[in-house]
């Protein structure tokens, strides 16, 4: 290895005062070892933990409490829920999502997360032939869907943002948006040390909660596929679902561990570790249409001051000399408001601004996208946005799916692995071998999903009928 990249990597692991995006991307990197990841877990997730509160956790002190804890948790989450349905059901409005633009901003905000979506048990799959991770790595295999693009869950979350145009939305975020994505990363490559602290992650995230079964309920009202939320609404369940497994599966570890009181201290730890960061619930309450809709003009503005003629003055500025600063570019818009250009809180056929960007023979038609134009649709519609609904184009998800895996390189690379695996009678080869394609930079790509056909075929087959 050059000595730059090798100073390079060494700066990225012990550099303590680092951006969240920068270390998941530090993870996501194929080109850094897993080793260098693990030392780099080890300091991130140290700092992690020392910023924890855990004295305002009910978390149980012992493992016999924690069904019953779990069974507590969901009833009364299920009692929330139908108090939101009551609330419905007498005419209230949407709680979370009144417009489209709203769930659009949701969903790409939520990405960085939903991307990493079951990275953590990841770190699991080492210890494949160990009976005590057997349950976490079955969980793990059903959150990549078992090898199949469909059920897949990064892949599922990606086919969505894609189909609905939002797959640029979310490289331009904030960085407190990446650190919950961090912490999984970390987790994925955590050394033996935190093995309960993955576990405790683990139980926190399979439960089921109230913002997910109100989103769940709210897309589909708006016409956007929920299928990636009601797939973990339908697997998450306490009955036989993954909650289930994860509890299972942390009284079968417990009994490697002499002191159960050490044990459940560092479960809990990991388990609290799911609230750092931006929450779906404090995404939620910060959407914006309006600020979403400046940026975008704000954007478009880096082109369009050389765009426009100088025939038309707002306030005695043309357009050109409204866009070309940034901190005009709103001004400006509220310049078009006062002019009549755009009418808030009215159908936005009755402004001339949209009508340029959105029919046919518009003068900037093609200038915005279809996502940007829901968001500055449902800005200008206001209180009459709630009634807009979208089409979401199944044919479009599909046909992403079955595309999106292509590459030449990657084609060559699964077949001198397919080459090797029907070389060799070994199991512990064959699963030494496929095991880093389930890794969370690569799992959903057409390798990591072959691989992980395999693996399901060798150490889980009765799980294999699911596939069919």
């Amino acid at each position: 290895m050059p000595t730059a990249v090798k100073e390079r990597i060494l700066n990225l692991i012990t550099k303590d005062h680092q951006k969240y995006f920068e270390i998941t991307q530090f993870f996501l990197d194929p080109s850094i070892s897993r080793s260098a990841k693990e030392l780099k877990s080890f300091h991130f997730l140290e700092n992690e933990i020392e910023h924890l509160d855990d004295t305002t956790s009910e978390f149980p002190s012992a493992l016999e409490q924690l069904v019953d804890w779990i069974n507590k948790q969901n009833k009364a989450q299920c009692m929330h829920y139908k108090e939101y349905i009551e609330r419905r059901g007498n005419g209230g409005t949407r709680e979370f999502f009144s417009t489209t633009a709203k769930a659009y901003e949701f969903l790409y905000k939520i990405a960085p997360t939903k991307r990493v979506d079951g990275a953590w048990l990841y770190s699991f799959t080492q210890y494949w032939n160990d009976p005590a991770f057997r349950d976490f790595i079955q969980i793990y295999l059903e959150e990549l869907g078992l090898g199949q693009e469909k059920g897949n869950h990064v892949k599922l979350f990606d086919s969505l943002l894609f189909s609905l145009g939002l797959h640029h939305f979310s490289m331009n975020l904030p960085d407190e948006y990446y650190h919950q994505s961090a912490i999984q990363l970390a987790l994925a490559y955590a050394p033996s040390d935190f093995i309960p602290e993955i576990a405790g992650f683990n139980l926190g995230y399979e439960q089921l909660p109230l913002h997910l079964l109100i989103t769940n309920y709210e897309l589909k009202e708006l016409g956007i596929d929920s299928k990636y939320f009601n797939l973990h609404i339908t697997i998450d369940n306490f009955e036989n679902g993954h909650a289930q497994l994860a509890a299972n599966a942390l009284k079968k570890l417990s009994a490697q561990y002499k002191d159960q009181a050490e044990f459940i201290r560092k479960v809990k730890l990991g388990f609290l570790l799911n609230n750092r960061g931006m929450s779906s619930v404090q995404i939620i309450k910060r959407l914006n249409t309006e600020h979403v809709v400046m940026e975008i003009f704000r954007k478009k503005a880096l082109v369009g001051q050389y765009m426009h003629s100088n025939h038309c003055l707002f306030n005695n500025k043309s357009t050109n000399e409204w866009l070309s600063e940034d901190d005009q570019v709103e001004e400006f818009i509220f310049e078009l408001i006062k002019k009549g250009w755009i009418k808030l809180d009215q159908d936005p056929d009755n402004s001339r601004f949209w009508k340029l960007i959105n029919e046919e023979d518009g003068k900037m038609f093609g200038v915005f996208s279809v996502a940007e134009k829901a968001f500055i649709y449902d800005w200008i519609a206001g209180s009459q946005a709630a009634q807009h609904k979208n089409s979401v184009n199944a044919e479009l998800i599909d046909n992403f799916l079955e595309l999106s895996n292509f590459s030449y390189l990657a084609t060559h690379e699964l077949a001198q692995l397919k080459k090797q695996i029907q070389g060799s009678g070994s199991t512990a080869y064959k699963v030494s071998k496929l095991m880093p394609y389930l890794a969370p930079h690569s799992h959903h790509q057409e390798i990591g999903l072959w691989s992980t056909q395999r693996i399901v075929e060798y150490l889980f087959p009765f799980l294999s009928e699911r596939r069919r």
